[in-house]
């Protein structure tokens, strides 16, 4: 597989895990649109690859359902930490 077939495979999922997660909380198309400020019609469009989202559309998507961008990239089977690489800075006290 090469890389176009496989980003294209991996949008399809993360469409595919919008409406998913649409549906479970039981909201509709419409719903979502009158969240983002958008028509119906160009909600449609976002949810099923009729056109591109931008990547400020996508944060509101994750806002409007409440989810971390994260869990829509990769899905909630995969769930990455990096604590192990990463330690807070100390906070000294003045």
């Amino acid at each position: 597989m090469d890389n176009t077939s496989s980003t294209t495979e991996e949008l399809k999922n993360i469409r595919q895990r919008i409406k998913s997660i649409r549906f479970k909380k039981g909201l509709t198309q419409d719903n979502m649109a009158s969240m983002l400020n958008v028509s119906q019609n160009a909600y449609h469009k976002l949810e099923n690859g009729h056109c591109r989202m931008s990547l400020h559309k996508f944060i509101d998507i994750c806002k409007a359902l409440e989810v971390e961008f994260i869990e829509l990239v990769n899905g909630p089977e995969k769930i990455y930490t990096f604590s192990k690489f990463y330690k807070k800075p100390e906070v000294k006290e003045l």
